[in-house]
């Protein structure tokens, strides 16, 4: 029986919203799956306290990683990845890489 766990931010989604994340999960099983699957599906939707998640290392929430580093340091994982394994990076960096104004 397939278990579908989900981790949210505590009162960060309505009631409502996780209820449709129960039934767009367990849609989408069924879609890539069969639809037979479905009445033995199980969704667990869980919510983490702020303060008790991370990202990169940082506990979350955390602005100021968010904005200021949290970019570079996905940047020099792709950097990394480019050399490791010779990938061809497609996007350039820096403000090239950002759209014109007012295409954002």
């Amino acid at each position: 029986m397939p278990l579908i766990s989900v981790k949210v931010i505590q009162n960060f989604f309505t009631e409502e919203q996780k209820t449709a994340l129960v039934k767009e999960l367990t849609d989408a099983f069924c879609h890539a799956t069969l639809e037979a699957a479905r009445p033995y599906i199980y969704v667990m939707v869980e919510e983490v306290p702020q303060g008790k998640w991370g990202l990169g290392g940082h506990p979350l929430p955390d602005p100021d990683f968010l904005v200021n580093d949290f970019v570079p340091m996905i940047e020099d994982a792709a950097d990394a990845f480019v050399r490791a394994y010779g990938v061809t990076r497609r996007r350039p960096l820096g403000p090239a890489a950002a759209p014109p104004a007012g295409k954002r």
